[in-house]
C-alpha cells in the first residue's frame, strides 16, 4: 500500500523512488519543498471541503483554502475575517474580510463569496452542515465587497468560536467543481492523482507567501510506515506517530519531533451510555470512573506523551472548567456495583488510536479488582466509524475525540443534531447547552460552559482517562509548525539548518 502511494507520488512530482531516497533523513531540509505523509479517517482523500475526511484531507484544505477563523495552538484567531462583530442579543453577526485577499485564479475574495460558501456548507452534501444548523443561510444579506451580515434562526452568542473556528472555508462563488481546489490559502493545487496531491505557494496569498515553495501530501495509511518512509528519506514530515517511536526517536539528532501537548491531543475515553442498561444507573457510571487506574493506563498506553484527563474534553484550552483529579477509589466503586447489582460488562472496542484495545484489556484488569468482570469485543478499527449513528446505540465502547475548547467541543459534538451521541445525552443537557449558546456576554456565556462541564463530570457517560498529544516527526530543521485542531499547519514553517 505505502509503495503504491509513494510511486503515485513521484508520478506527480517527475521523480523516481531512487531520487526521493537521496533526501533521507539526517541531511536536513530546504525550503523548496517539503513532503509529508499522512493518513485520513476516511480512508481516501478529498479536496472538496464539503466531503473531506479529518486527516490527511484536512491537512490539504488549510493550505488551499482560507478560514475566516480558526484555532491556532490553544487560541482563536481571526483567518480571512478582518472582524466578527454580534449585534445586541447575537441574533445577527457581522463579518467583514480582508480587503486585500485574491483567489489562486487572481480574482478578489468578497463577501458574497463568504455568502456563497456559508450557504454550501450549511446544506448536504456537506459533512458539516449540523455545525450551521442555526444560520439562516436564506437571510444572509452582503451589504458591500467586503461586508456581509449572518443571521442565526436563534441566539448564538457563540458564533465565532463554535462555529466559524470549527469550519470555515471560503470558496469561489458559484463553486460546485472542487477538483480545482481553488481557494485563497496560502498554497495552490498543482496535481492530485486521488491519493497525494502537490501544493505550490500562492505569491499573491494575503499573510505572506510561505517559506516552503512546494508541499506535497502523501497517503500513508500506517504510522510506523510513515515512520519508517521519514527515515528512509521518502518523505520529510510525518503525520501521526506513536508515543512508542517518538520515545525512540527523542535522542536522534536526524529526527525533529513536533508535540502538540495537551491543547492538541485525542482525549480517550470509555463511553458509557446513559440511555441503556446498565449505564442508566448513575451508580454504575460512577463506579467505573472511580475502578480506573488513569494513571496506570496513561502509563500503559501513552508513554510520556500525553496525560491523565478527568472525564471532560478541553483541558488545557480557553474556557476548561479545571476539574478536581479523578480519584481511584476501588472500595467505593465496588459497593456502588453490588448496591446496582452489576457483576459483569462488555466493552466494543476498536484500535481507532493505536494500543486502545490494549487500554481496554488493563481496564477489565481494574474493573475485576472492583468485582466486574470484563468481557473485550474486539471489533476492526477500519471500519469502526462506518455507521456513525450506530455507534450511538452501543451501552459501552472505546472512543476517542479531538481536544477542542470546551465551547467547541460542547457545541459541535453534544448538540441535538450531532453525527453521534455515545454518551447517551438527553434534554436536560440539551436545555443547557441552548442557553449557554445563547449568551451574548462572553463571561457569561464561559461560566455557562463551564456549568455544563461540571455537569458531565458528575453525571456524565464520558470515562475520559487520557490526553495523547498528536506527535508528528520530520526531518532535522522544519521549525515553527502550528498545530490548528490536531492538524499540523506549514503556512508560518520554516526551514533551518
Amino acid at each position: 500500500m505505502t509503495g503504491v502511494a509513494l510511486s503515485g507520488l513521484a508520478a506527480l512530482t517527475g521523480c523516481g523512488a531512487e531520487d526521493s531516497a537521496k533526501s533521507a533523513a539526517g541531511k536536513g531540509i530546504s525550503t523548496d519543498r517539503l513532503r509529508v505523509g499522512a493518513a485520513d479517517a476516511s480512508g481516501s482523500v478529498s479536496i472538496d471541503p464539503r466531503t473531506a475526511g479529518f486527516g490527511a484531507s484536512y491537512v490539504i484544505l488549510y493550505h488551499l483554502y482560507d478560514s475566516l477563523m480558526y484555532l491556532k495552538g490553544g487560541a482563536y484567531e481571526l483567518g480571512l475575517a478582518e472582524s466578527v462583530e454580534a449585534n445586541r442579543d447575537a441574533t445577527e453577526w457581522t463579518i467583514r474580510i480582508r480587503k486585500r485577499a485574491t483567489f489562486h485564479d487572481g480574482r478578489p475574495v468578497t463577501a458574497q463569496d463568504v455568502a456563497y460558501s456559508l450557504r454550501t456548507l450549511a446544506v448536504p452534501p456537506s459533512k458539516r452542515a449540523t455545525v450551521y444548523a442555526d444560520v439562516d443561510v436564506d437571510r444572509i444579506k452582503v451589504l458591500d465587497a467586503t461586508t456581509l451580515t449572518v443571521p442565526m434562526r436563534r441566539p448564538r452568542g457563540d458564533f465565532r468560536e463554535s462555529v466559524l473556528v470549527v469550519f470555515s472555508p471560503v470558496f469561489p462563488e458559484g463553486t460546485t467543481d472542487f477538483s480545482k481546489g481553488i481557494g485563497s490559502g496560502p498554497y495552490r493545487l498543482a496535481a492530485q492523482d486521488g491519493k497525494n496531491v502537490r501544493m505550490t505557494a500562492y505569491e499573491g496569498y494575503w499573510g505572506g507567501r510561505p517559506a516552503f515553495g512546494t508541499l506535497e501530501l502523501v497517503s500513508i495509511a500506517d504510522a510506523a510506515t510513515r515512520m519508517s518512509a521519514l527515515k528512509s528519506g521518502q518523505i520529510d514530515y510525518a503525520m501521526g506517530i506513536t508515543a512508542t517511536a517518538a520515545k525512540a526517536e527523542r535522542d536522534n539528532r536526524a529526527i525533529e519531533l513536533h508535540r502538540g501537548g495537551v491543547a492538541n491531543s485525542n482525549a480517550l475515553s470509555f463511553a458509557m451510555n446513559e440511555r441503556i442498561a446498565p449505564f442508566d444507573d448513575p451508580r454504575v457510571r460512577r463506579a467505573v470512573r472511580l475502578a480506573a487506574d488513569r494513571g496506570a493506563l496513561a502509563a500503559n498506553m501513552l508513554d510520556g506523551m500525553g496525560v491523565t484527563g478527568d472525564d471532560v474534553v478541553g483541558k488545557g484550552l480557553p474556557g476548561y472548567a479545571g476539574l478536581a483529579e479523578r480519584r481511584r477509589d476501588v472500595a467505593e466503586a465496588k459497593r456502588l456495583f453490588a448496591e446496582a447489582g452489576v457483576s459483569k460488562l462488555t466493552l466494543h472496542a476498536a484500535d481507532t488510536v493505536a494500543g486502545f484495545t490494549g487500554a481496554a484489556r488493563l481496564l477489565g484488569q481494574q474493573l475485576d479488582e472492583a468485582g466486574v468482570k470484563l468481557t473485550v469485543d474486539v471489533v476492526p478499527a477500519d471500519t469502526y466509524y462506518a455507521d456513525l449513528k450506530g455507534l450511538s446505540s452501543i451501552p459501552f465502547q472505546t472512543f476517542y475525540y479531538t481536544n477542542r475548547p470546551a465551547a467547541v467541543h460542547l457545541s459541535a459534538l453534544t448538540n441535538r443534531d450531532a453525527f453521534f451521541n455515545v454518551t447517551g445525552l438527553a434534554d436536560e443537557h440539551w436545555k443547557r447547552l441552548d442557553e449557554a449558546q445563547a449568551t451574548v456576554d462572553d463571561k457569561a456565556r464561559e461560566q455557562r460552559f463551564v456549568e455544563i462541564q461540571r455537569d458531565l463530570y458528575e453525571h456524565g457517560g464520558d470515562l475520559l482517562w487520557g490526553f495523547q498529544e498528536v506527535v508528528d516527526a520530520s526531518v532535522a530543521g522544519v521549525r515553527d509548525v502550528v498545530f490548528s485542531q490536531s492538524i499540523p499547519v506549514f503556512t508560518w514553517a520554516k526551514a533551518s539548518s
